[in-house]
């Protein structure tokens, strides 16, 4: 039974950062390995030519030093000699001589099975696991080197059968290891070369590259890739990522090779980089970041006792949440058991999911739902991505289909340079009402690592297949579409590292995704409009496109579910496992979207109150506008009856004395004619007077309820006359004083009437008491008062003892009916002033009516 895949995190975390405290300052004194009972093979490199000698438990001499490469090589101290891997002009590809510099187990090259490695030549243990290091110091930096990779270890040959596995440092700075079986990639590891920081990748200097298996086929994150600055500060490999094996390596015999691959073909072998190669070991066990040789033995010792004093840990399959993005945008998480509460709307909602490390990851079948938007379990979607979205009218998204790429495609081979491109074609349904399409090709969760690259990109409907609706399918057009950094038109980048998203080139330019960053992603997107409209009901069509690929998958798993509304959700995971012990395992996270208010429980109470209070509101404002109006008719009906009653009022109390006086002075006239002719005389003078005054009654009563005097200027007309005719034969000298600009303003008869016998009885009060005087009336409108200012020099009286016959009381009446004040101020032999203020009527009715 294969030994367990977690390593003890805690252990190594405390391993990593013991440090021995009674070290020198000066430089390491490093020690070449010696061969422990999990050594299978170890080179020194010591000897001045080959056969170079394996120190291994089943050892095989190397025996082909070819094509530039030599020994004798200063190592790191310690260490002896290397065998270098110059770069010389003669090494460079061409006719005569298209190879690089390599050391094999056979003597020469060939293109059969003659340089195939001799057995025994295990490179792993009975489990399947192993370990495969070595020391590199390198003279040029990958991206400035000769070729586009450095092989340091390999397995490969010229026969597919034969191909085993490549060790090796990328030209874009990754160190990958790359399973092969036959035609196809079982998994394997990618990650990026540090370039900054203490073990940033430097020429001239020894660094130690490893990779370890652990022989848990089924685990995730199984592989393991270190890059070690060497010097007396480590006591502890350094890990630069992970990957996952899902077999173990096949157990063939191919060419053997370090320092470039032993592939016969027309490029040479020419996988190598100027530099040098020492002490390679390859080991039946995963070795312990603890494990090699710049870790001194007193810390070696104290891990190894306290990963002995911690109890191993029982593999068990489970599945943990890893981060909840909502509107692609990360959200906390809360406690367990504890909702994540979202507001009112539609909301995208996305899950990072999976394995943690060490537990199974190749179950049978890993599926999710959303609980409450759908009851179908969905499988989940795992490797790279190309997603179509098909978008409606205002990108609104109508539909989403995910196709999901993994492992390696067929026939491919260490890189995308040497793979053939294969053919893929899917259907892609289009909802009716689609008018954009929006793709998006992903590397996928974080520690998904590897290479996807497409081309001849084609949409097609089924019934013209010869019709290509996708524009710029074949990344031509764009900008600087010759170099990897280019932009194909229509297309951009994104992701946490955009530089994961370039351009492949090898006759013509290609979308690709090259991921070896573990922690990070990338993508290309592009936004297209659908040149036709789909059929009624939606219509199918065919996507196509030309692929090759190596995808390793890591632990994370992820879910994505568009235009969630309101509502109350559980996202649900599943993994069924074949694993003896565990043979399913879920997680559970709820979700609640709020409903908007109109759909909360309070809301339709609510409205309906609300009617009722607008339906009540407006019948009472109803009521009032109708009750107001009825006062309206009322008040004018009382001012109509008061205005009867007045002129009844005025024409009994001033007509009908001045009637009564014209009667009584004919009778005494027609009595005293006879017998008293100058006493009659005398009565029809006064006869005569009454008349006149009468007549002027008649015509003050008949202008009061005439309306054409119902403006200021007729008002103040009315005034004036009235004043040159009171004074007209009086001993008093008269001023008037009226603007010419009078606003426009409509008055009421009743306030024409009050105001002009106001200021007539102060009039005539000047008449009967003042004696020969000046006299003054002055109008003048303030704001919204009229006032009228009335002025004798006369005899005047005291305030305080008003004669009663001097009608102040008639006055003081009349301007409270206005709503107005009069102000008199008075004193014996100093004259008299009056002064009288109303507002003008805005309404039509006085203040007490």
């Amino acid at each position: 039974m294969k030994s367990t895949a977690r390593d003890m995190l805690k252990v190594l975390i405390v391993a990593a950062g013991l440090s021995a405290t009674g070290l020198s300052s000066a430089a390491p004194a490093f020690l070449p390995y010696k061969a422990d009972p999990n050594t299978l093979h170890l080179w020194h490199f010591d000897e001045p030519a080959p056969p170079f000698e394996d120190a291994g438990a089943i050892p095989t001499a190397l025996r082909g030093m070819l094509n530039g490469a030599h020994a004798g090589e200063k190592s790191l101290e310690g260490f002896g000699s290397a065998v270098s891997f110059a770069h010389t002009p003669e090494d460079e590809p061409g006719i005569d001589r298209p190879y690089g510099p390599i050391l094999l187990a056979k003597p020469e090259l060939d293109n059969t099975g003659k340089d195939n490695v001799n057995a025994p030549f295990p490179v792993m243990g009975p489990d399947g696991a192993f370990t495969i290091e070595a020391i590199v110091r390198l003279d040029v930096l990958p991206a400035n080197s000769p070729s586009y990779a450095a092989d340091i270890v390999t397995m490969d040959d010229d026969n597919q059968a034969n191909r085993v596995f490549l060790f090796r440092i990328e030209k874009p700075g990754f160190l990958s290891f790359v399973p092969i079986a036959g035609d196809a990639v079982r998994g394997g590891g990618l990650a990026t070369i540090p370039t900054t920081g203490r073990h940033a990748i430097r020429t001239g200097e020894w660094f130690h590259v490893a990779v370890t298996y652990d022989g848990n086929e089924n685990a995730s994150d199984n592989l393991k890739l270190y890059w070690t600055r060497l010097d007396s500060a480590e006591q502890s490999a350094n890990l630069i990522g992970r990957g996952t094996l899902t077999a173990d390596l096949r157990r063939e015999l191919g060419d053997f090779a370090i320092g470039n691959s032993g592939k016969f073909n027309q490029l040479g072998p020419f996988e190598y980089f100027p530099g040098c190669i020492d002490e390679v070991r390859i080991s039946s066990i995963a070795r312990r970041p603890y494990d090699f040789f710049f870790v001194s033995p007193e810390e070696k010792a104290r891990a190894i006792d306290l990963l002995a004093a911690t109890r191993p840990l029982q593999m068990q399959v489970g599945l943990t949440l890893h981060q909840v993005y909502v509107n692609e945008s990360m959200v906390l998480r809360p406690q367990s058991g504890v909702p994540l509460v979202l507001g009112p709307g539609t909301h995208r909602l996305d899950f990072d999911f999976g394995f943690p490390v060490g537990e199974l990851a190749d179950p049978v079948a890993v599926k999710c739902r959303l609980e409450g938007l759908d009851e179908e379990w969905n499988p989940t979607a795992r490797g790279m991505t190309l997603t179509w979205e098909m978008l409606g009218e205002g990108n609104v998204l109508l539909g989403r289909t995910v196709f999901s790429t993994t492992r390696s495609s067929p026939g491919w081979e260490s890189d995308v340079v040497d793979s053939p491109m294969r053919r893929r074609t899917e259907p892609l349904y289009v909802p009716e009402g689609t008018r954009r399409l929006r793709v998006i090709m992903s590397s996928g969760a974080p520690d998904t690592t590897g290479c996807w690259v497409i081309d001849d990109l084609a949409l097609t409907r089924s019934g013209k297949p010869e019709t290509n609706l996708w524009v710029n399918g074949d990344f031509g057009r764009g900008e600087r579409t010759d170099q990897i950094g280019g932009i194909p038109a229509g297309w951009t980048r994104g992701g946490s590292e955009p530089a994961i998203a370039r351009l492949m080139l090898a006759d013509a330019p290609a979308l690709g995704l090259l991921d070896a960053e573990q922690s990070h992603s990338g993508l290309w997107t592009c936004s297209q409009a659908l040149p036709v409209r789909p059929s009624k009901g939606g219509e199918t069509f065919l996507i196509s496109w030309s692929e090759a690929f190596n995808v390793i998958s890591g632990a994370a798993l992820h879910a994505t579910y568009m235009n969630v509304p309101s509502g109350k959700y559980t996202f649900r995971a599943i993994a069924v496992t074949d694993h003896p012990l565990n043979r399913t395992t879920q997680l559970a996270f709820p979700i609640v979207i709020r409903q908007p208010y109109w759909k909360q429980a309070w809301f339709m109470p609510l409205v309906v109150a609300g009617i009722v209070v607008v339906i009540g509101w407006g019948l009472f404002l109803n009521y009032q506008r109708r009750s107001r109006h009825r006062l309206s008719i009322i008040r004018m009906s009382n001012a109509v009856e008061r205005d009867r009653a007045r002129i009844a009022r005025d024409m009994h109390d001033d007509l009908g004395t001045r009637v009564s006086l014209l009667k009584h002075a004919a009778s005494v006239v027609r009595q005293a004619i006879d017998r008293d002719p100058s006493k009659a005389r005398g009565q029809a003078v006064r006869l005569e007077s009454a008349a006149t005054d009468l007549v002027w009654a008649m015509d003050g009563l008949v202008w009061a309820v005439n309306p054409s005097n119902d403006t200021l200027e007729h008002l103040a007309g009315h005034l004036s006359g009235l004043a040159q005719e009171i004074f007209r034969e009086a001993p008093v000298t008269l001023r008037i004083s009226i603007p010419t600009d009078l606003p426009a303003v409509a008055l009421r008869s009743d306030f024409r009437h009050h105001f002009s016998l106001a200021v007539k009885e102060a009039l005539h009060n000047i008449l009967k008491h003042a004696g020969p005087c000046e006299a003054s009336l002055q109008l003048l409108v303030e704001g919204g008062t009229l006032a009228a200012f009335i002025n004798d020099t006369g005899a005047g009286f005291d305030l305080d003892n008003p004669d009663a016959g001097n009608g102040l009381l008639n006055l003081l009446s009349r301007a409270r009916e206005m709503g107005g004040t009069c102000e008199m101020d008075s004193a014996p032999g100093k004259g008299t002033r009056v002064v009288l203020r109303c507002p003008l009527p805005k309404v039509p009715v006085l203040l007490n009516s």
